[in-house]
């Protein structure tokens, strides 16, 4: 049976950046983890009583609406951490009035997985090296 996770926002951020450290090497436009996450809010997911992941969130403003956008997320293998902090989101997004959850990401697998959850790819960044 997995096991049950909680959310809550972070008591000790510098306990959390580590987990979101692995996030980093996945950024898709090459940001840094503290340009990924600037101006969100600080989450960490617990598991009897010990943190076992970590994500952000943040409230944007589009022409087509609220948005939260997941900055960052990392954790230790074996939990459900994808599951967990879609649920908190949709939450989130349905308590603030946000009509879209976004994020970015380099992984398939983790693509695969949001798909899963209800997330549409909504498009394509390219970028070329010019020096």
């Amino acid at each position: 049976m997995a096991q049950k996770l909680s959310v809550r926002l972070a008591a000790d951020p510098a306990s959390s950046v580590p987990l979101l450290q692995r996030a980093e090497r996945f950024a898709v436009l090459g940001e840094s983890l503290r340009e990924a996450v600037a101006g969100e809010a600080l989450f960490e997911l617990i598991a009897d009583g010990e943190l076992v992941g970590a994500f952000t969130l943040g409230v944007r403003e589009t022409a087509s609406g609220r948005q939260i956008h997941c900055g960052a997320a990392g954790g230790r293998p074996g939990f459900d951490l994808v599951g967990t902090m879609t649920r908190f989101a949709e939450h989130e997004a349905q308590r603030i009035g946000a009509g879209q959850l976004v994020t970015h990401t380099k992984r398939r697998g983790l693509v695969r997985r949001l798909e899963r959850e209800g997330y549409r790819v909504a498009g394509f960044i390219l970028t070329k090296e010019t020096a």
